[in-house]
């Protein structure tokens, strides 16, 4: 039985390492920059050199902490053209520039020389003369500006035109020699830089693969690897270890489902073996329309329903306590606080609850019907055993596989039900964390919690299995 469950669950290791290259990936291709919920926008800064320098000094920062700067995986395909550590520019604007330039001429080193002489040049209004007009200042590094996120001919060449004749008003100023002096040597670099990209294009490398090794130092190690040691990272909203958040909602969505999955077993199974011994009298046809209606019933219109109905006072059925946990602080008795907590949960477990009693039932009846026409349950009737003997002993075990089954869809149902019923409840659990979080764009939460659903599914079909096994000796060989 080890031997088999131990081979069972090396099935289930590629499970989840694929779903976990899934939700990766997903998440990087999820909208929204990371960086940008711990850097301001460039554009809440005051237009000036320092600003943009201040700003990219710090993108820059956060993006290592991220670890933005690393290779996304073991091992790219890319083409010949790109140099192997293009991920490691992560300015947007830089990025962008030497992307599209790249992806249109193919020669790297003239494109990387290129942007280098655009940033020397940028660097060099630190040392504009006071005594030259601030509005000629502006204009030209308006226009210099420009240069880093435009890439086609016409534009770029009519930008360094534009310059050249700026620079040219700039020096019939007075001390305007000064000027012209500091920037006409790196303008015409600059320019002489692009036009050599041009020249010495080499389209011919685009169209040539490359595959290449980077290693455990990778983004998706970095994230796998925090992910089996519990951590997932920080939130992009409070930037709170996405740890203590999951663990802090679990606890309510573990309360609300395991009380929900207990009763609805406890339930279930006695109702559906009841309805089978009955199969077609009076009792089983009331058990069967009350289930089919139970089932029908969407959780979120019944949640809506009971929240108006059972804890309004305006409609006099003020019963249950209304939304929320209830307004105990944390100072107050235990004993208070639990049957607080508790007149505020007894709504949100039926409405988990009532669907699973009615098709848990149902698979319950027909298992049972099927086993009951069995010859073995004819024989042991025939023999004078008892009913409840012959129901329990002989019937029910071999009806258990159904059920089995169903509990291996138990654990990731548990979440994926209550999500609606905590938001409406206002019940702060994992599903409403969930809610929250594809909401705000909080992607690390959203995918964290992708990864958890999946393993309680991984789990669940192990101890199905398990289950299996110890129901039926013939399976464990």
């Amino acid at each position: 039985m080890l031997k088999k469950t131990l081979k069972k669950l090396g099935y289930f290791l590629p499970t989840l390492v694929m779903v976990s290259l899934v939700a990766f990936f997903l998440s990087k291709l999820a909208p929204g920059d990371p960086v940008a919920h711990y850097v301001p926008p460039i554009d809440a800064l005051p237009s000036s050199s320092y600003s943009v320098a201040y700003y990219e000094k710090q993108y820059t920062k956060y993006s290592r902490v991220l670890g933005l700067d690393q290779p996304l995986f073991y091992l790219s395909l890319e083409s010949v053209a790109y140099p192997d550590t293009f991920h490691q520019i992560i300015l947007p604007r830089q990025r962008e520039l030497l992307n599209k330039l790249v992806s249109q001429y193919g020669n790297w080193p003239e494109v990387q020389n290129y942007y280098r002489a655009l940033e020397n040049l940028d660097q060099l209004f630190f040392h504009w003369p006071d005594s030259i007009a601030p509005d000629n200042r502006i204009n030209f590094q308006r226009t210099s500006g420009q240069l880093f996120y435009v890439y086609e001919d016409t534009p770029i060449n009519s930008l360094f035109d534009q310059l050249t004749a700026e620079l040219f008003t700039v020096g019939q100023s007075p001390y305007g020699d000064q000027v012209t002096a500091l920037l006409s040597a790196p303008l015409n670099q600059a320019a002489d830089a692009y036009q050599l990209i041009k020249t010495n294009a080499t389209p011919n490398k685009l169209a040539q693969p490359t595959l290449r090794w980077h290693g455990t130092n990778n983004q998706y190690h970095k994230w796998i690897s925090g992910f089996l040691m519990g951590d997932f990272g920080r939130s992009i909203r409070d930037r709170r270890p996405v740890f203590d958040k999951i663990k802090e909602a679990a606890w309510w969505t573990l309360s609300i489902n395991l009380i929900a999955i207990f009763l609805s077993f406890a339930i279930s199974i006695p109702t559906g073996i009841y309805s089978a011994n009955h199969v077609n009298q009076k009792p089983d046809r009331i058990i069967s329309f009350l289930t089919f209606v139970l089932f029908s019933i969407p959780s979120f219109w019944m949640a809506m329903l009971l929240v108006v109905f059972l804890t309004t006072p305006q409609y006099g059925m003020n019963w249950f306590a209304s939304v929320g946990l209830g307004d105990l602080s944390s100072d107050a008795p235990f004993w208070d606080r639990f049957w607080e907590r508790l007149s505020h949960l007894i709504l949100p477990i039926f409405c988990v609850t009532y669907g699973t009693v009615a098709f848990i039932s149902r698979q319950v009846r027909g298992s049972m019907l099927d086993v009951i026409q069995k010859d073995f349950i004819r024989t042991a009737f025939a023999k004078g055993l008892p009913r409840s003997r012959v129901t329990w002993k002989h019937a029910f075990r071999n009806a258990l596989f159904p059920l089995i089954t169903l509990i291996a869809l138990v654990f990731p149902a548990a979440l994926g039900g209550s999500v609606i019923v905590e938001v409406i409840f206002n019940i702060p659990g994992m599903g409403r964390l969930l809610f929250d979080s594809i909401l705000g764009r909080d992607w690390p939460v959203v995918f964290m919690v992708l990864m958890i659903v999946t393993l309680l599914t991984v789990l669940g079909n192990l101890v199905a299995d398990v289950l299996y096994n110890l129901a039926d000796p013939r399976t464990r060989e």
